[in-house]
């Protein structure tokens, strides 16, 4: 066992906190469960938590994971993961896990939690709630190739294209009173329509059934806080199929979206999900999924929280799409938005490589012959497509 290993508590329960050199001031928390043998790979849940631009760095301990009365405790004690909850980064605002510079941390903290503990890569999941599941809500199509599920747990989202999450599946918790913590005469505090209400996992499920995205809708009869039972109950059945969950690289379906995320304040450009790079954009435009609230923004009984609900819209920005699929028998068909030319990663897995591909490209086919790939530790062979303009 290294140095840095020998540093960290290794035995069940929270360990104490710990720092990487790129982030000196957020403080990381793990959760060791009992079952953990430091010579076997065990999954890896990486959880984003809730709070405001004024959480503290302790935030992740102080509500989430204290062994006391940490709301995700005691489920998290004995499960086939290691919990990883570290602080988010500091913002002017309470969108401190949905910007473009988050992704590189989450990535990071991830390889310095792999250098100590035994994880096994292919068993990763990303999960927010609250503010942490703004977080999630962005982050799952930018980097759904990392993990072997998301968790989207009380967050929200506003403009996105749920098809880079193509091949990773979601776990979608929600409350059905979550804009409200509780309805007994009027209450102090009420939650706004555009903060965290259902509506937001309403229309991604929508979304997603209508591009066959493979997810669990679980909409649960709690409000917004995770120490409600309803959404421990809810919790509960999230890392019960967590448990189950594998990353899929060779996917059948995955899509590149240029650019995506949450839009809430961030759109992000990453050219590459799986099997898919893109490596040439020609100008043009993209249409995104956006989400219009209706009803009163803000509930103070519950016929107004009923009155709240959405309709879905489009929006238009600059960018580049790329969505394919692996019918089998080394055919492959690719529709291609604004895109000059693409890279398609190969493995054994996916198809007969000793044998010509056969490409359709925006309904043009082409016969294929891989070439070795060494830029990619997943895959083995690529084809470079180079499309007429």
């Amino acid at each position: 066992m290294s140095e840095q290993k020998n540093k960290l508590k290794i035995s069940a329960g929270v360990t104490e906190p710990w720092f990487i050199p790129e982030y000196p001031d957020q403080p990381i928390y793990a959760v060791i469960p009992r079952r953990y043998d430091p010579d076997k790979p065990i999954g890896l849940f990486f959880f984003m938590h809730g709070g405001d631009a004024s959480s503290p760095p302790e935030q992740p301990f102080n509500y989430y994971i204290n062994e006391k009365n940490g709301v995700l405790q005691p489920h998290i004690a004995d499960i086939p993961f290691i919990t990883v909850a570290p602080a988010a980064l500091p913002a002017v605002d309470g969108k401190r896990w949905n910007r473009s510079y988050v992704a590189g941390y989450i990535l990071a903290v991830i390889d310095d939690v792999c250098s100590k503990f035994n994880i096994d890569r292919d068993r990763i999941i990303l999960g927010g709630h609250s503010m942490g599941g703004f977080g999630a809500y962005h982050n799952a199509p930018l980097l759904a190739d990392k993990f072997a599920g998301v968790l989207l747990s009380a967050g929200a989202w506003l403009e996105e294209d749920f098809r880079g999450c193509l091949g990773t599946p979601l776990y979608i918790m929600h409350g059905k009173w979550d804009c409200a913590y509780q309805y007994r005469g009027g209450h102090k505090e009420p939650r706004h329509h555009d903060w965290c209400g259902v509506s937001f996992a309403r229309a991604a499920h929508e979304l997603m059934l209508k591009y066959d995205i493979e997810h669990i809708y679980d909409e649960h009869s709690g409000g917004h806080g995770l120490e409600w039972e309803p959404s421990q109950l809810a919790f509960k059945r999230f890392l019960a199929w967590a448990a189950r969950q594998k990353r899929a690289p060779y996917s059948s379906r995955c899509a590149v979206v240029m650019p995506n995320g949450s839009k809430d304040p961030d759109l992000e450009n990453r050219n590459q999900s799986r099997w898919l790079k893109i490596t040439g954009t020609l100008p043009g435009s993209i249409s995104l999924d956006k989400i219009v609230l209706t009803g009163p923004n803000i509930a103070w009984t519950p016929d107004k929280l009923e009155a709240q609900s959405f309709y879905l819209s489009k929006a238009e920005h600059p960018g580049a799409r790329l969505t394919g699929e692996n019918l089998g028998n080394n055919r492959f068909e690719f529709t291609a938005e604004n895109i000059s030319s693409f890279v398609c990663y190969l493995h054994p897995e996916m198809a007969d490589l000793t044998k010509d591909l056969f490409f359709k490209v925006n309904g043009r086919e082409y016969r294929c012959t891989p070439e070795p790939a060494d830029d990619h530790p997943d895959y083995t062979m690529l084809v470079r497509c180079i499309l007429r303009c």
